[in-house]
């Protein structure tokens, strides 16, 4: 099992608006087949660390990478990047993590 996580920086200001850009994108994750995505807004936190994380699990990389793939190449992405760019800091990260049972 595999954790993929995306990490968010917003502009000051800006998170709430993010998070719901978030919802949207979770809802484009679920379409391309992906389980449990969700949008974690940090309350506490060290400094310099993310404001808002997304998360989704896959059973296997090439489970995760078939739906990033169907995601990333939708015109609705696209639309939603453009949008989202603007509410950003810097750029998302993105680690992945496999589940250690």
């Amino acid at each position: 099992m595999y954790i993929s996580r995306l990490a968010f920086h917003s502009l000051p200001g800006k998170t709430h608006e993010l998070e719901q850009g978030l919802l949207q994108l979770r809802a484009m994750v679920v379409k391309a087949g992906g389980a449990q995505p969700r949008v974690l807004r940090t309350h506490f936190a060290s400094l310099g660390a993310p404001d808002i994380v997304f998360e989704q699990v896959a059973p296997d990389l090439a489970a995760l990478e078939s739906q990033l793939k169907h995601v990333t190449e939708s015109p609705e992405f696209r639309q939603w990047t453009q949008q989202i760019s603007g509410l950003l800091a810097q750029s998302s990260k993105r680690e992945v993590y496999q589940l250690i049972e």
